[in-house]
């Protein structure tokens, strides 16, 4: 049931919810080390009232004090812990671990005050801290916040004997007010930090989806020629670097006006249609396949040289001629033509192979068209 509560109360992210955490583990790391400082400060600063509570017991005294610096020195080893974290998981039982050991620790000392001494100014801030400063989840901070008031009171009424009753109901109704106040406040913040999350996430897909689709063509599914190019230029300084063949196909459909003029440019398109989704099921992962324009493309073989560039080659070319389109129940055969082109050492540019791969595209029809011709 309390699970269901804060389900409903606060943004459900679903599958996104270790992605938000993952999200702002940076920050919350930050804001987990400025937290834990503050409050070593703030014990350590407590030796001033120390001294007053334990004049003339030098021997309490020095206990309280090393109490107090082995509180800090705790500290500060979960700071180097938390600041050395990488999983989300890890800073949360480092984070909770500390948080378990500040409410015990709190609770230990306030017996250290006299029996009529009431802290109720500090027993408010410490569960409104919890809910404001910590990045564990509403639910955790909810359930230590409401383990320190429940401890904190009881110290008091069993132990506090001379205690003004009004006292002690003042002290109740504070807490239950900085309850009401912190959980509230806790579900503001975490409610638009997950739609300020959830709002990012959609703006980076659409912004995704809008370069998937400006880099795509949309009726081949290959890429653009632009970005095609753009990735050809960074395989040829790839291969300037390391000297690794790098081979380019380009190919042309035969005769294709004339299957527009016959059938129709929607059939001529789902001709070509047809021949991208071969070339795009021959290719290997690494191969840039894409659209030059009209019924020209063109494919880079990364690491292949100009042998094995042909045998892709001829591959593909022997797919589509056995490959008909079909168009209501008619098949349209078809055919391509194949230029094959390496890198030479006196390349200086991508668009020398390419060009070196049309020449040899063209010897192809003049031979009369389904061929692969290489240089």
């Amino acid at each position: 049931m309390f699970k269901t509560i804060f389900s409903q109360i606060l943004t459900d992210l679903g599958e996104l919810e270790g992605d938000y955490r993952a999200y702002h583990l940076k920050n919350d790391i930050a804001q987990s080390t400025l937290t834990i400082s503050i409050v070593a400060v703030s014990v350590l600063g407590a030796l001033g009232t120390d001294a007053v509570f334990f004049r003339g017991r030098q021997d309490l005294l020095m206990l309280m004090v090393g109490a107090r610096v082995a509180f800090a020195l705790i500290c500060i080893g979960v700071i180097w812990a938390i600041r050395r974290t990488k999983r989300v998981k890890d800073f949360d039982l480092l984070h909770m671990g500390w948080t378990f050991f500040v409410i015990v620790s709190i609770i230990l000392f306030k017996f250290t005050r006299p029996v009529n001494y009431l802290t109720s100014s500090f027993d408010v801030i410490v569960p409104l801290a919890i809910y404001l400063l910590s990045p564990l989840k509403t639910k955790l901070n909810s359930i230590f916040a409401l383990c320190f008031s429940i401890a904190t009171l009881y110290v008091d009424f069993a132990f506090g004997t001379g205690l003004d009753p009004m006292h002690f109901n003042v002290a109740v109704a504070a807490q239950l007010v900085v309850h009401a106040l912190g959980l509230g406040s806790a579900f503001q913040i975490q409610t638009y930090r997950r739609q300020s999350f959830r709002a990012y996430i959609q703006e980076k897909d659409a912004k995704e989806v809008a370069a998937y689709l400006s880099n795509i063509d949309p009726l081949t599914q290959s890429l653009t020629r632009r970005h095609f190019l753009s990735i050809a230029g960074s395989e040829f300084l790839r291969y300037t670097r390391y000297q690794r063949p790098l081979s380019v196909l380009a190919i042309d459909a035969d005769r294709f006006k004339n299957v527009n003029d016959t059938y129709g440019h929607h059939t001529g398109d789902v001709v070509l249609k047809s021949l991208s989704l071969v070339v795009l099921e021959q290719k290997r992962a690494e191969d840039t396949f894409g659209r030059m324009g009209g019924e020209e493309f063109a494919l880079i073989l990364p690491k292949t040289n100009l042998d094995q560039a042909k045998v892709v080659a001829e591959r593909i070319r022997k797919t589509w001629e056995e490959t008909p389109s079909n168009m209501d129940s008619v098949l349209i055969h078809s055919t391509i033509s194949i230029g094959v082109a390496e890198t030479i050492p006196t390349d200086k540019s991508f668009d020398d192979l390419l060009r070196r791969a049309d020449r040899m595209l063209y010897k192809a029809k003049e031979r009369g068209r389904n061929q692969v011709v290489a240089e």
